[in-house]
Parts: structure tokens; sequence; C-alpha cells
């Protein structure tokens, strides 16, 4: 029998529903979507909150339309924008009995670092822990590990993420969802699931930079294993250029929206192909300085990659080196033709964008909503705590704010 769920992510300019049926040969197909164009959020708060409830409805129907289908439950994808990430190592003595890791020993390495963090699971919102899930393992003194089952030892160590959710976003969306009488199946980190759906755990035994880069904002995290280590929102992003554009040529934001996306970044400087032409109030066509148009989008970009490498260098310092990579995605940065490439070499990092794992909105923009939904299966496929699966070891991570109201 298919199982089928729906699911609502918020973009920094979009809100996306995505209705989704378990698949024969894939974890699921998306079978109804709904795109709408909203303000976004900024500085912890909705930009326009009037409108949020309608462009949610708006959302929610088309992808019902497009499935021909009632949504009657949702699970909801939490923006970065509210979410918080902490991480705790903690060390168990392993029975010397056996002598070898356990089951129970992975789940108590877990517990104690969420005492420590005072985060009680017994407690139905234990501190709105929305994910628990390992960086790593290590026996005794040696390597780092994602699989310490069974291996032999006398002390399991362990660093461990959580990632907790803001009640003002919690009570926002039960009284949004309510006034629909939709029900609200479980809150997720929109962010970890684009994560771990764009990632391998082999990209994964080292640290990488994750940059999202959206139209309001961009999301640095840096994950290793199975968890995220550091989170930070940088209140800039694509819409940063077009303000830019708009505010130095005195053009309207969609005209310099428009510009924006007709520019590509070369070897030999920045340029636009096929630039829209533009007229006054008379009707006559306005002359831009190309050269002043270009600075002026070098500048903008250049903004936006000193932020991220301030980021970088300042709160990561000890979590990553000089060879970590960064992985760019979003619908800032990484639909720049170019832009890739120059935040490479302004980082002086490998930078790359990520390949989708579905052909079904595979584009950068869609890539947190396509997540979000294969962390939804996941979760719905192997839920039990023995399963070995990176779905088996969130388990008691989901138990947190992912059991029914």
């Amino acid at each position: 029998m298919k199982t089928r769920v729906a699911a609502i992510e918020f973009g920094t300019s979009k809100i996306v529903t995505l209705i989704a049926e378990s698949g024969s040969y894939h974890r699921c197909d998306i079978i109804g979507s709904g795109t709408v164009p909203y303000d976004g959020y900024r500085d912890g708060d909705w930009v326009t909150p009037g409108k949020l409830a309608q462009a949610i409805y708006n959302s929610i129907s088309a992808a019902e339309k497009d499935a021909n289908t009632k949504v009657k439950d949702i699970y909801i994808g939490v923006p970065g924008e509210y979410i918080h990430v902490e991480t705790q190592e903690a060390t168990v003595t392993i029975d010397p009995e056996t002598g070898r890791v356990t089951e129970e020993d992975i789940d108590h390495v877990q517990d104690m670092a969420a005492d420590v963090l005072k985060f009680d699971k017994r407690k139905r919102n234990p501190g709105n822990v929305i994910h628990r899930s390992p960086v790593w393992f290590r026996i005794d003194d040696g390597e780092k590990t994602m699989h310490p089952l069974k291996m032999a030892g006398d002390r399991l160590t362990a660093c461990i993420s959580f990632i907790t959710i803001e009640q003002f976003f919690i009570d926002d969306m039960v009284e949004l969802m309510d006034s629909m009488g939709i029900s609200i199946n479980g809150f997720l980190s929109s962010s970890f699931g684009e994560m771990l759906w764009l990632t391998s755990i082999e990209d994964r035994e080292r640290a990488l930079i994750f940059v999202d880069s959206g139209f309001l904002s961009t999301e640095i995290s840096i994950i290793e294993g199975d968890g995220i280590l550091y989170h930070a929102m940088l209140p800039i992003g694509g819409a940063h250029l077009t303000e830019k554009l708009s505010e130095a040529l005195a053009i309207k934001g969609a005209e310099a929206e428009r510009l924006k996306r007709s520019f590509i970044i070369a070897p030999d400087g920045f340029q636009t192909i096929n630039p829209p032409d533009f007229f006054d109030e008379y009707g006559r066509k306005i002359a831009f300085d190309e050269l002043a148009v270009n600075e002026c989008m070098r500048e903008g970009v250049d903004e936006m990659c000193d932020m991220i490498d301030r980021t970088i260098d300042e709160d990561g310092q000890g979590l990553v080196v000089s060879r970590t990579p960064v992985y760019l995605t979003g619908g800032g940065l990484a639909m720049i033709r170019g832009g890739k490439d120059y935040l490479g070499a302004y980082l002086n990092r490998s930078v790359k964008v990520p390949q989708a794992k579905a052909a079904q909105f595979n584009s950068p923009v869609y890539s947190s909503a396509m997540g979000l939904v294969d962390l939804i299966f996941a979760s719905i496929e192997q839920r039990l705590p023995e399963e070995e699966t990176l779905p088996g070891r969130l388990a008691d991570g989901f138990r947190g704010l992912f059991g029914r109201r």
C-alpha cells in the first residue's frame, strides 16, 4: 500500500507545497505541487505576516488541484530562520563482559548528551528538539566512525547534534493550520533534509560547508556525519543584487530582477547576455552605462562573498580546514551563471553545486522542498531505533515534535 504525504516548505521568497507518494522505484514520487511567491521572513519575523495565511492557502490549494486530492494533514518544514543548532560530546563505558558496543550504548551516549544540554526526552516537547543526530562516534582513542555497533573497546564517545525550533514558529503554524482545518503531522528542519538529500555519507565523512543562498538571506551550515555542527543565517541574498541595481539605475525592482538574470560571470569579468530593454514613461528606450552596471553587480556579489568568507573564517575555526569543500545551492549565487566559480575563487575553496537525486524539481531553487519530502519518507520507512541506517539513527530525534497534536 502506498503512503501519501503532504509537506509545506517556506523559502525566503516562495512557499512550496508538495504532495508525494511512496514509489515503486524511487523513495517517493511527487504527484502534486503548489508554488506561490510571498514576502518571506527577515530578522526572525515574517515580512508581511498579514499576507501569510493567504499565501499558505494558495500554495496548498494549488498542490491539491494538481494532485486531485484533499490535504487533511501536513508536515511542516521549519526554515533556517527559526532553528538553532547545539552540539555536545558525551562518553559511556562499554559493558566489560562483552567489550563491544551495543545499540543500548549508542542510545545511552546520545541520552547523556541530551542530559548535559538539559533536553528532557520524557517531555512531549523536549526543549523543542526536532532532530537529534550523531556527528561522529569514537571507540576509546580511535578514529571517528559512524558505525560503532559491535566494535570492541572500553569507552564509547560521541558528538551529538541537536536541532531545536523556536516556539514562535510552532504557535504560528498551529494557529494557521487549525484555521484551515489541517492537522500537523510533525515539524522537520528543511535545511537538514536538504543537506542529507544532496550529500552522501561518504561526502560527510569529513566536515563540509553547506551554503544555501536564497533571495533574502543566506544560510551557512557546517555538517559532518549525520549532524550539523554549526548553523548561521546571513541577512543577504539574491535580493541584495536586485536592490543595488534598482537603486543605481533608478528602475523598478521587477526590471532590476530581469536585468540581474541576464548577467554572467565570465573569466574576464561581469557581462550581460541579451539584457532586457527598458523604457521611460514616454516610451523612449533607456540607455545605461554597461561598465557602470557591471561594476554595480560585481560590488554586490563581492559583498555577498565577503560576508560568507568572514563567517566561515571567524565562526568555522576548529571545525573546517582550508581544504574543506563548499556545497552551494538555493536561488541566489547558484543561479547566476559563473557564480559557483566566482565564489570558489573568492573563498579559495572547492565549490560545487550538488546534483539532485530526482528528475522532478531538480533546480537548486527546489532542493530544500525536495529534501524535506525525502526526510519525511526516510523517517516513515525506517523509524525503528534498531535500524542502523540514517532514519533509524534519527528515530529518537523525530519523536521530539514528530508526534501528532
